[in-house]
Order: C-alpha cells, then structure tokens, then sequence
C-alpha cells in the first residue's frame, strides 16, 4: 500500500509528466489558464473583496466538494525551520489529524547551482470539502500586506509558503499566487473548457493570445 507521499509522486508522474510543482505553474503544463483577480486600486477594501470573489469563484468553478485532493503546503526551508502541524493553514482543515500529513523536502526547485534552495513540504490527502478554502484564499491574497488579516503566517512577515490544491478526481491543480492572480492546469484540455467558457473574460490579458489558442 503506498503512502500518502508516494501516491501524491506517482500521480504527478502518470497525468502531469513529472510535473515539478512551482511556480509560475501555468508555463510549465500544456493545458492551463492564467486569471487575473486585479480589478481597480490596489489595497482597498474594494479591491480585496473583488480579488476573494473572483479566486473563490474559480475554486468553485474547479473543485466540488466531494473531490479528492491533495493539498499541497510548500515553504522555504530557513535554517532548522520547519511546517509545524499548529500552522494557520492546517486550522482551515475540517478534523485535521497529524496522521493524515506527510512530510517530504524539495532540492533546488527553482535554482539547480543552490545548495540553499530546498522547500519543505507538507502533503495531505482528503476530500475538498473539509478545507476553508475561502479563508485560505483570502490569506494568499493578503499574504504581500503586512497590516492586513487573515495571513499565511502569524506576524506581519511576508510569507515565503505556497499552496497547490491537486484535484485528483479531475485532474488538475490550482495555485493562487498572490492577489494578483491565480493558475489553474490540468491534463487535458476539456477539463478547462467550461472554466474558460464562463470565465474567459478574466483571463490574464499578457497570456490571452496563448489561451485562446487553446480553444479554438
């Protein structure tokens, strides 16, 4: 029987081509949508309420709540740092229980010469509807503005973690990067479709062309 980290690899492996999760994850699939959640000034209520609306309403548009996932914690490893199982993230999980998270570490991820460069992992496996997903959007969103609440992390630190939602059922994955936008890949094209169909209006006008392609 394969543990929770083995079956998180191997499906990486069988559906996205040994997929390395990172950011920016749209240029690393063949079939993928970039969203743009910025609309008006930046740092206003307005403009945070409009960037939850539309990250939530994509989260909605991808997962059902009775979808497996694998939800996807990823954070610089700084010195003896490590992802405590208290973190804010693990609280939005509906009856979390240490058993459930797995533990692994990512080497040079982004750069191949760094040593320095690994990420500490965290990998549960559950059903989507256990998560808070729209606290934890909304943590993202804040995550570049120290004042503002909830936040990723506990102080006013801007917070190196990254959050990937892998939707094992339909076989794609999300990421919001920050408030500025979000990525959502899958392994094959008509997974996207109804998603772009209904909200291609949203799409990131720097990678518009690209995606349009796609669907024509």
């Amino acid at each position: 029987m394969q543990t929770t980290k083995q079956e998180y690899r191997q499906f990486l492996k069988d559906h996205f081509k040994r997929l390395k999760l990172r950011a920016p994850l749209f240029y690393s699939c063949d079939f993928g949508l970039r969203f743009d959640l910025q609309i008006g000034e930046t740092n206003t209520e307005k403009y945070f309420h409009n960037v939850n609306r539309r990250a939530t309403t994509i989260f909605q548009s991808a997962f059902d709540s009775s979808d497996n996932v694998f939800l996807i914690l990823m954070d610089y490893k700084y010195k003896r740092r490590k992802i405590r199982c208290w973190n804010f993230i693990f609280k939005q999980i509906q009856d979390l229980h240490a058993a459930e998270i797995s533990f692994s570490k990512e080497i040079r991820l982004y750069d191949p010469r760094d040593k320095f460069d690994i990420r500490n992992l965290a990998i549960i496996k559950l059903k989507s509807g256990r998560v808070n997903h729209k606290t934890l959007l909304m943590a993202i969103a804040n995550q570049d503005f120290p004042s503002r609440f909830p936040r990723l992390t506990y102080n006013h630190i801007i917070s190196n973690k990254e959050i990937y939602f892998i939707n094992i059922n339909k076989k794609l994955i999300f990421n919001m990067y920050d408030d500025r936008g979000l990525d959502l890949v899958a392994s094959d094209i008509e997974t996207l479709r109804p998603i772009y169909e209904n909200h291609k209006d949203w799409i990131l006008d720097h990678d518009r062309a690209q995606i349009e392609k796609l669907f024509t």
